[in-house]
C-alpha cells in the first residue's frame, strides 16, 4: 500500500533538509521550490513565508514527539520502564528524523517571538514528561536527583547526540544503544 504525501508535506521535508544543509538564514525559497518540484511562487499557495515553514516544521516535530512519547509510555508500569522507553524513543526519533530534529534543536533562535514562545512551550511540555518520570523514580525507587529539570535536559541532549554518529550498519542497534544509555543514566541515579 503506497502512502500519498501532500505537496505541503513534501515542502516541509525538503525545507528540513535544506535548512539543515544551508541553515535557515542561508536557505532561499527559490531553491526550496525547486527541490520540492514546484514553481518558485507556488510555495505561497502552501505557506505565507519562510518563517511560517520554519515554525510549522518545528511545531509539527514537537507535537509529534509529545504524542508519540505519551503513547509509548501509556502502559509502562514503573519509572524504570518509562525511562527505558523514553531513552529508546528519543534516540530512535532523532536517528530516523535527523533533519527535522536537527532543525528543531538548532534553529530555535531564528523563530520570531510569537512562534518561538509556542515551540518552546511544547519543548517544555516534552521535557516535563521526562522530569515527571525522574521525580516518580525519586519517590518510588529512591533515585538520587536534586534537579529533575537539569537531569532531564542532560538525558535529552545525551540521547539526541546519537544521531550525529549512529550508523545503521554499525556494531550496535538503536535498542542496544538505548539499553546502554539507560544503564549509564540509571547508575547515576542509584541510591548510594
Amino acid at each position: 500500500m503506497s502512502v500519498t504525501i501532500s505537496r505541503r508535506e513534501i515542502i516541509l521535508q525538503e525545507a528540513a533538509h535544506l535548512f539543515r544543509e544551508k541553515s535557515y538564514p542561508g536557505a532561499n525559497l527559490r531553491e526550496l521550490a525547486r527541490r520540492a518540484g514546484i514553481q518558485g511562487g507556488s510555495i505561497y499557495h502552501h505557506f505565507a513565508s519562510k518563517q511560517e515553514i520554519l515554525f510549522q516544521l518545528m511545531d509539527n516535530t514537537m507535537s509529534d514527539m509529545i504524542e508519540r512519547l505519551t503513547e509509548r509510555l501509556s502502559d509502562a508500569d514503573s519509572p524504570l520502564e518509562k525511562l527505558r522507553r523514553t531513552v529508546f524513543f528519543h534516540i530512535e526519533y532523532h536517528v530516523t528524523g535527523p533533519d527535522q530534529t536537527y532543525i528543531t534543536d538548532e534553529e530555535l533562535r531564528n523563530l520570531e517571538t510569537e512562534n518561538y514562545l509556542m515551540v518552546v512551550a511544547k519543548r517544555d511540555r516534552y521535557q516535563k514528561i521526562i522530569e515527571n518520570i525522574l521525580s516518580e523514580g525519586q519517590v518510588e525507587q529512591g533515585w538520587q536527583l536534586d534537579e529533575p529539570k537539569l537531569y532531564s535536559r542532560a538525558l535529552i541532549k545525551m540521547c539526541a547526540g546519537v544521531s550525529t554518529w549512529f550508523k545503521p550498519q554499525g556494531d550496535l542497534t538503536i535498542a542496544q544503544i538505548a539499553e546502554a544509555y539507560t544503564k549509564l543514566f540509571c547508575n547515576g541515579l542509584l541510591p548510594r
